[in-house]
């Protein structure tokens, strides 16, 4: 199943890259024939068959498709669904499925779980409010997004059937029409009338086919014919050579054998297997009339460079009185070649024929570059060094909540953001910045009320009792900061049920006009002061303020308010985010945390068969300002984070893996229990347990609340470079896991 579901989004691939080539062909067709060769049209076509039946292909900064976004994602490996056995692949299951819902909302254990994406939002924040408020954000769009890849995953699913039904029905109807002709070619007699085969052994002559190519005579067909790709025979309509005089004879052979020189039946048989393949897509089934239609007048110009530009006329005479004669049904849908097939492009076969010059049928050196360069143009896949540096990189990570990115600076928040927007240029005094967050957030059906947002968060006093936060909220969409709940000031916006627990009022603040949301009672202990927002729209983009009244005074609320301005034009704020940690998304991260870290880096991608997969990568700087994460290395390291499987069979859902490199070590074994030591390729690890879960408090298992994951430190030197893999359950496989990263290459 596996194996169909991996062809099926490949041929999907193919079939959206071949439709673009087709429109542009069918353009160049159009505007351009005359000025082409029939041959040099024919021979574009085969490009169309190759992208058709090789769905893969090298990659190339000319290619066409670097102009266009990628097509389909291979959503079986992004959210895999496969089934498996208890080795270590995945398996679908519902049980997990219902599982992992609960377990989102399980509070402690969901903070370090699901590829640590609460991590990766919420410890970087030291507000109780914002925490919990966050929280429930980031859950409903992990909802939203699981939601929308397993439906996703259903519609390729349930494509995949009608696919292999559609196959069934063309292979069904292929056989009864091929049993069917097969019965008509019994009543089909040889010719061996002198005449006939002088002028056919002429033919084969002049076009330099040494098989002897019989020919026989057919009732109920419309129009001569060759059949046969391993033993071809010649079909003539009954009463055509008495009909034929032997100028006109000699046409119809030679075309028919110009079929057979060019090997047309052969590539006829590929292009039906091609149609075949991409039954569904109606661009194809038109590719292959037009192919149909050029072939014939590629073969009718090798027809006239054997028979001479003053036979032309002749020739084209020949053509207008089969097309009067036999002008009955078309042919059947079997491997075979006609003479006379289509009367509606008559017209152009004859202008052809009219404006032949000798030697046009060959390709010359141009023509022959100019295909070479469509070729690497049409054929290749799009070069990652050739995309946009926000769209695709050589490094890439599939994270569970792709359309949320936090960062530590501004440039590379810009990098990614869908929109223009300001920012404060004054800051209160203590202040600095500590993260900027992309997201999206909707909670209707049809993402009717989607808004994408840019939130950027100032600190002051990080990490102590006194810490103060402050919001900004830049957002564009269908929906409002208030029903999505993101505005501190009106936290209860979402609970119809219970009457609102804020105020609102119309605010001026320096010519800026907006409107002021009060909480009216406190909703956490931790801050019992009351948290507010401003918001206004400005250049249609909304914004909004949230603060607590203790962390921000309306003094300098008005003078953070009127500094907002455009990055390029911001002079007095540093958003650059110094010495403060990041996640890495692309090559451009990749390489300023291998300059950070002074050594190369292990990054695999997969570990081990078990299907623990990278979902997240961080530069934990040492004294960063902006992550609460439970391990704060005290020098710069790249943590790299493990999930399992959304349907894993083996491990439960929020069973991880951390693992840790460094000039030093992150953890102080000294507050660790010794476990064991092992050795894996001549390195010798250390194992231990965090008893007193100094460094992570106890997680509950995902499947019973009554129990706690195990909490696993393995700690080895290799080559000058300190690891440590933390394994957050995963209790089964776990040297074998432990093993892929010992032994994976350092990039």
């Amino acid at each position: 199943m596996i194996v169909l579901e991996t062809l099926f989004a490949l041929i999907l691939n193919a079939s959206l890259a071949a439709a673009l080539i087709v429109l542009l062909l069918l353009f160049i067709r159009k505007w351009f024939h005359l000025r082409l060769t029939p041959r040099f049209i024919h021979v574009l076509w085969m490009l169309v068959l190759i992208k058709l039946l090789v769905p893969v292909g090298p990659s190339s900064s000319i290619s066409l498709f670097n102009l266009v976004p990628q097509t389909i994602v291979d959503t079986w490996t992004t959210y895999p669904t496969h089934s498996a056995h208890s080795s270590g692949s995945v398996k679908q299951s519902e049980e997990k499925e219902a599982l992992s819902a609960d377990t989102s909302e399980s509070g402690d254990a969901t903070k370090i779980s699901l590829h640590q994406r609460a991590e990766e939002k919420l410890s970087t924040d030291g507000s109780a409010s914002r925490f919990e408020d966050s929280d429930s954000m980031t859950e409903n769009l992990l909802s939203h997004s699981e939601e929308e890849n397993r439906g996703w995953t259903n519609i390729l699913n349930i494509g995949l059937y009608i696919w292999l039904g559609g196959l069934v029905l063309l292979g069904i109807y292929y056989l009864i029409v091929t049993l069917r002709f097969r019965k008509q070619l019994r009543c089909a007699r040889q010719i061996n009338d002198e005449k006939v085969l002088s002028v056919l052994h002429a033919c084969s002559e002049r076009l330099g086919i040494k098989p002897n190519i019989p020919v026989y005579e057919i009732s109920g067909f419309q129009s001569p014919w060759i059949y046969g790709m391993i033993k071809p025979r010649i079909y003539l309509p009954e009463d055509i050579v008495a009909i034929a005089n032997s100028q006109q004879l000699t046409h119809v052979l030679v075309h028919e054998l110009a079929h057979y020189k060019r090997k047309d039946l052969w590539f006829n048989f590929l292009w039906t297997l091609a149609v075949w393949l991409h039954w569904f897509n109606p661009l194809i089934w038109v590719a292959w009339q037009k192919m149909s239609t050029d072939r014939e007048l590629a073969c009718d110009a090798i027809v006239l460079e054997v028979l001479g530009e003053r036979e032309s006329s002749a020739y084209g005479m020949t053509l207008l009185m089969l097309s009067r004669l036999f002008s009955g049904s078309s042919s059947p849908p079997v491997n075979l070649s006609y003479f006379f097939n289509n009367k509606s492009e008559m017209k152009r076969r004859v202008t052809m024929i009219a404006k032949f010059k000798q030697g046009s049928y060959r390709l010359s050196a141009i023509a022959i570059l100019s295909i070479l360069v469509w070729s690497a143009v049409l054929l290749t896949n799009p070069n990652v060094d050739s995309k946009e540096k926000n769209s695709v990189s050589a490094f890439q990570i599939d994270r569970p909540i792709p359309t949320f990115k936090w960062f530590h600076n501004l440039d590379r928040a810009l990098a990614f953001s869908k929109f223009d927007f300001k920012v404060p240029d004054y800051l209160p005094e203590g202040y600095r910045l500590k993260n900027l967050d992309l997201n999206e957030n909707f909670s209707k059906a049809n993402k009717v009320d989607l808004i994408e947002f840019v939130s950027i968060t100032f600190v002051s006093n990080f990490g102590q009792k006194d810490e103060k936060n402050f919001e900004i909220y830049a957002s564009k969409g269908n929906g409002t900061l208030l029903e999505h709940n993101l505005l501190w000031g009106a936290s209860y916006s979402q609970e119809p049920a219970r009457t609102p627990a804020y105020r609102q009022k119309d605010l001026t603040l320096d010519a800026i006009r907006g409107i002021a949301f009060t909480t009216t009672r406190s909703k956490y202990k931790q801050k019992p002061e009351t948290a507010k927002s401003f918001v206004w729209q400005e250049n249609g983009v909304t914004y909004a303020i949230n603060y607590y009244s203790a962390d921000l005074s309306e003094e300098e609320l008005v003078k953070v308010v009127q500094s907002f301005a455009l990055p390029d034009q911001v002079q007095y704020i540093d958003y650059g985010g110094e010495g403060n940690s990041y996640p890495l998304y692309d090559d451009t991260d990749l390489q300023e945390a291998i300059n950070t870290l002074g050594f190369p880096v292990k990054i695999p991608y997969t570990i081990s068969d078990y299907g623990l997969k990278l979902s997240d990568s961080v530069l934990l700087q040492a004294g960063d300002q902006n992550t609460g994460f439970s391990i704060r290395p005290d020098t710069d390291t790249l943590r790299n984070t493990y999930s399992v499987p959304f349907n894993s069979s083996i491990y439960e859902i929020n069973d991880s893996i951390d693992f840790y490199q460094s000039k030093a070590p992150i953890v102080d074994v000294n507050r660790l229990a010794s476990l064991r030591k092992l050795e894996i390729n001549g390195i010798e690890i250390s194992a231990y347990a965090d008893m007193d879960h100094f460094y992570l408090e106890p997680v509950h298992s995902d499947n019973n609340k009554l129990k706690f994951k195990t909490q696993t430190y393995y700690v080895w030197e290799q080559d000058g470079i300190y690891y440590t893999a933390f394994i957050l359950g995963v209790d089964t496989h776990q040297e074998e896991n432990l093993k892929a990263l010992v032994l994976a290459p350092a990039e």
